[in-house]
């Protein structure tokens, strides 16, 4: 018997997919299935009623990126009607509900629906899912072949630490689960943390607030507002402009990305950039802030870029010295009745807790993944072993997006999003044409070797200097960062050819590993409109066989002018 397949080469068989999470990142990789391929399925489980993530959760007052509105997209779909250099949350919800339907991406999306467990089924080679669907109470269940996991790292509240929250009389609000109908106006606030959200929310809140403590336990390195020549707003004529001449809204894309991608080694340590930036920042903090009692609360001696810059801080800081402001250069010691306790003993009386205290940025899933005798929450409760962003070591058809070693604060994170999901599809693909393919996982060589490098690039890197940060997140891991230590650049060209030899792959059915070279017909033949002659022409115009050709074309090398190259090597003094 002939052990060739009755298929064709590449035969692309059905292939199941389930997606947990439905923000950014998983949107991004139902279009690009939907784009490239053919015969599977997609399932995304999405546990809010409404997808965007943590852009439909985070409904702050104030809530916006911190990035120009028209970056904050994906890379190949651009919004030209942002009403403001800084978009809100409601309007990037509404830019990914646009994308959504744009694409008909609804019918894959199942909303209200909490994935609790998955299990490996190593005989069938698929993964057995449940998850419960908060509308009806109903257990749901479901079975892929690859297991995505899209929940992002800004998707789990993380309340303040200290003790009696629960016995607060008042209301008790967090950034990221607001509850709307509580009403602020003319209460006495508390406001716990001095990061993004917290930035953003003082301003919104001081005018009608009667008053807010704000507790600032560490400094923040803070830019002005980025504005145009007529403020914050985009005028009539900028958005009629931008509506009528898509070339103008594709410059300031170019503009603003190029500027995002040039600032990269201010990271690294002892470098110009960095010791400029700091010069620079200090002094206008200090031009803002002038008592120096109070500057040496509010203007960081730790570098540039250790904790994530607030990009708009500049009013979070007038908004402290305004009359109905009170900071409070402390944390929280213990909540009571009535209020909170600060480090000194003092007690502080408010009608309104709000925590601004970001997000449990562990990476540890929600629900536990069994696989091989192992629970994925477990192991990497002691120690993530994850791989480029996207991989998790030796469980098998699973990836991650958004994951440990994204370069979440570096650089734009959005097209890094979408490098992660060509890189989950380049594999789905290899899965789906190699129809021999039982399971596939990452080695468990290849991570440690990965996370060995990564621990050894990071000591260059500002984020490993002794600040509270969260490129660190549990130092008892024995792992210095999960940031990738590189530029978004640097980390696009990582992983725009995948590296299938740091995969084991597992093969089953007859003939292995060679099942997919098929009955001896190419797809071309089986292809009625395909051109039997394709490869005839008159000049070579395939692929470029070079990683360095291939990158000089990609990235359009030789197309602007010369510029200044911040390299590693150039530090701020000749023996640093």
């Amino acid at each position: 018997m002939d052990p060739r397949r009755e298929d064709t080469i590449h035969h692309e068989r059905f292939v199941k997919v389930v997606c947990v999470g439905a923000g950014f990142s998983g949107l991004c990789l139902a279009y690009k299935l939907r784009r490239s391929f053919q015969n599977y399925a997609l399932t995304i489980y999405e546990k809010n009623p409404e997808i965007g993530g943590t852009w439909f959760e985070n409904r702050y007052p104030g809530c916006a990126c911190d990035v120009p509105s028209h970056n904050y997209t994906y890379s190949f779909e651009p919004k030209h009607d942002f009403s403001a250099v800084l978009a809100s949350s409601r309007e990037i919800q509404e830019y990914l509900e646009t994308f959504a339907a744009k694409h008909d991406l609804r019918q894959h999306i199942r909303t209200s629906n909490l994935v609790t467990g998955a299990s490996w089924d190593q005989r069938e080679g698929q993964w057995n899912i449940t998850a419960t669907d908060l509308k009806s109470g109903e257990v749901v269940r479901d079975w892929c072949h690859i297991l995505v996991h899209a929940t992002g790292y800004l998707n789990k509240p993380a309340w303040p630490s200290a003790p009696g929250l629960e016995s607060f009389r008042g209301p008790k609000l967090h950034s990221a689960a607001w509850d709307d109908g509580v009403e602020i106006e003319g209460k006495n606030v508390i406001l716990v943390g001095s990061g993004a959200s917290s930035v953003q929310i003082l301003p919104a809140i001081r005018p009608v607030v009667k008053s807010a403590k704000v507790f600032v336990r560490t400094p923040r390195w803070t830019l002005p507002s980025p504005s145009t020549k007529k403020g914050d707003k985009f005028s009539p004529e900028d958005l009629e402009r931008f509506a009528t001449d898509p070339e103008a809204v594709m410059n300031l894309r170019l503009e603003n990305e190029r500027t995002l991608n040039s600032f990269f080694t201010m990271y690294m340590k002892g470098t110009v950039l960095q010791n400029q930036a700091r010069q620079l920042l200090e002094s206008e903090m200090k031009k803002l802030v002038v008592d120096p009692a109070v500057q040496e609360k509010l203007v960081p001696d730790f570098p540039v870029g250790c904790k994530r810059i607030l990009p708009s801080g500049f009013p979070f800081l007038k908004s402290l010295m305004e009359d109905n402001v009170e900071p409070i250069y402390s944390g929280v010691k213990a909540f009571t009745e009535t209020g909170c306790i600060s480090d000194d003993g003092t007690h502080h009386q408010g009608d309104i807790i709000i925590c601004a205290t970001g997000f449990d940025l562990s990476f540890i899933p929600r629900y536990p993944i069994l696989f091989r005798g192992h629970n994925l929450q477990e192991d990497w409760a002691s120690s993530i072993t994850g791989y480029m962003g996207v991989g998790i070591a030796e469980c098998p058809n699973t990836f991650t997006l958004g994951g440990p070693w994204t370069p979440i604060s570096n650089g734009p994170v959005i097209v890094a999003l979408e490098a992660q999901a060509d890189f989950v599809c380049a594999f789905i693909d290899k899965f789906q044409t190699e129809p021999g393919i039982h399971s596939m996982h990452l080695k468990a060589a290849a991570s440690y070797d990965f996370r060995s490098y990564m621990a050894r690039a990071t000591k260059r890197m500002v984020w490993s200097e002794s600040c509270r940060n969260g490129h660190n997140i549990r130092p008892n891991w024995g792992q210095a960062s999960i940031t990738w230590p590189g530029s978004t650049l640097h980390y696009l060209e990582a992983l725009r050819e995948p590296r299938f030899e740091d995969y084991e792959f597992e093969y089953s059915g007859g003939g292995g590993r060679f099942a997919w070279l098929g009955d001896g017909i190419s797809q071309t033949e089986w292809d009625a409109t395909a051109d039997l002659a394709y490869y005839i022409r008159d000049k070579d115009d395939g692929r470029h066989l070079s990683r360095g050709a291939r990158r000089r074309e990609i990235t359009k090398s030789g197309t602007q002018p010369p510029r200044e190259l911040h390299r590693q090597a150039k530090l701020s003094t000749p023996d640093a």
